[in-house]
């Protein structure tokens, strides 16, 4: 990756830039849990992390007033990603105490959507979330969308091709998977790049 600036006081980064970057994506491990077995032993293994990658992904709705529940939790460490299928299983409990532990620090970027639309699945107290987005405007990073933040801080460009794709679908697509894994994955890397320049 390209060397960062480090000094981000009024910085902003612009599409044109963004695209000139190399494109970056998760290529390890990606572990998907679409049956209740799977989910204690994952969330287990994701409690021996002290800090994840995590990011959320929705059906999208094309029509006004009509949304859609989230299909999809995401939890990443450095080297592997748990995608979770929740559409149509709810919150298992298990998922439940891993958002709402202290002793693991969940970190990502408008978390406020995610969990807001969590709690519509089922309600529950997150506790241990760290928004990078609120850390980047006391750094005065202007634009602290995902993709800006991986553009401006780690000189890469994610895809964002999968986005708007069906996360509800009974069978997820391999650019789906690595799109997902991606996203958590480098919430991560921009905590610990964030760590780096002491921003945190």
């Amino acid at each position: 990756m390209e060397q960062a600036n480090t000094n981000f006081k009024n910085s902003t980064i612009s599409r044109e830039e963004i695209n000139k970057l190399p494109l970056v994506k998760f290529e390890g491990p990606i572990h998907v849990i679409d049956i209740e077995k799977k989910v204690k032993p994952s969330v287990n293994r994701l409690l021996d992390e002290k800090v994840l990658g995590f990011d959320t992904e929705t059906k999208p709705s094309f029509k006004k007033g009509v949304s859609y529940p989230p299909a999809l939790i995401q939890f990443a460490t450095e080297k592997e990603v748990w995608l979770f299928r929740i559409n149509g299983k709810g919150l298992h409990d298990h998922i439940l105490h891993l958002l709402q532990t202290e002793e693991t620090t969940k970190v990502g970027v408008a978390l406020h959507d995610d969990i807001k639309h969590l709690q519509k699945v089922k309600k529950f107290k997150p506790s241990g979330f760290l928004d990078l987005a609120t850390i980047a405007n006391e750094a005065g990073i202007v634009k602290r969308g995902l993709r800006n933040m991986t553009g401006m801080i780690l000189r890469s460009r994610l895809s964002k091709s999968a986005q708007l794709t069906n996360w509800a679908q009974a069978n997820l697509t391999t650019n789906q998977l690595t799109y997902a894994a991606t996203d958590a994955w480098v919430s991560l890397k921009l905590y610990h790049r964030f760590k780096e320049l002491e921003l945190l």
